[in-house]
């Protein structure tokens, strides 16, 4: 008999309505659908339409399931998988059994779809080019101060998952790190009505939060160590008020002399040290002839 096959299947992390064509499809036809709570995937396809034969699979039974799941996959059932919310095995139950589908000539199939993680690193106005997803620390003890520790030598942007009543000590716990300048997008409540991104620095999410109780699940994107050390070397390079004020008020002399604005740049740039071209945007704006810059 032909194997059957095993797929991946994401559901929404909030919205219903974003679950796709693809994913509806192989979980109405599906011989066995695998998931965490069988009651929150159940209200999930009773809001959607899907009857299916529901199984639950999560950390703790895990390893028992799999002779009955890999016994059915043989027999040339087809077999789905879905977490609570998002893509599964991405903190989430599934990479054993994803191995051991391989290990017996099981096909593997993805159905790709919302995932919390990749969502508010999009929305973060961090690095994108590259990142690290260290999903949920380890709650206490030893690993916990080892992980968060290296958290500050990496150098790409990091994307961590919080449940709430861990949400304050992990903020201070990076605090502690040396790691509370450094920038920090939250994301909760994601895809649903009250969605909010916020955007802080560690330390100044720590003290918010020290007055807010934390509500939801945690979407944690930080800056990493590259991004953060470009940022600040920008910022020593950055002129002070008194020197912009001591900038624009050479040109101003300059320009009564009827100088050309090039030449004027030139001068000035190397009597401030401040690049030509910033002088000549400075010089243009005090003529009017380019608008000052929004205030963002």
């Amino acid at each position: 008999m032909e194997n059957g096959k095993l797929y991946l299947v994401a559901t929404p992390i909030g919205n219903p309505g974003d679950m796709g064509a693809r994913g509806k499809a192989v979980l109405r036809v599906a011989d066995l659908v695998l998931c965490e709570d069988t009651r929150l995937t159940g209200l999930l396809f009773s809001e959607l339409g899907i009857k299916a034969n529901l199984m639950s699979y999560y950390e703790h039974n895990a390893e028992a399931r799999h002779p009955l799941i890999l016994e059915k996959l043989a027999d040339g059932a087809t077999v789905a998988l879905v977490t609570d919310a998002g893509m599964p095995l991405i903190s989430d139950p599934g990479d054993r059994l994803v191995k051991l589908a391989l290990e017996h000539g099981i096909e593997i199939s993805v159905i790709p779809g919302p995932n919390a993680a990749l969502t508010t690193l999009a929305a973060s106005g961090l690095s994108t080019a590259r990142f690290a997803f260290e999903g949920f620390l380890p709650a206490q003890g030893k690993k916990r101060r080892e992980r968060i520790e290296k958290l500050r030598g990496e150098e790409r942007t990091m994307v961590l998952y919080e449940a709430p009543h861990r949400l304050r000590q992990t903020l201070t716990d990076l605090c502690q790190a040396g790691l509370g300048a450094r920038r920090l997008s939250i994301g909760r409540e994601l895809t649903k009505r009250y969605e909010e991104y916020l955007y802080f620095t560690v330390e100044e999410a720590n003290a918010y939060y020290a007055s807010t109780v934390p509500r939801g699940e945690f979407t944690l994107v930080l800056e990493g160590k590259d991004e953060f050390e470009a940022g600040r070397a920008g910022a020593e390079d950055e002129p002070t008020t008194e020197e912009l004020a001591k900038i624009d008020k050479l040109i101003r002399e300059r320009l009564t002399t009827g100088e050309r604005l090039r030449h004027i740049a030139r001068e000035i740039a190397k009597l401030t040290g401040r690049p030509t071209n910033e002088v000549y945007e400075r010089a243009l704006r005090i003529q009017g002839i380019k608008p000052e810059p929004p205030r963002l």
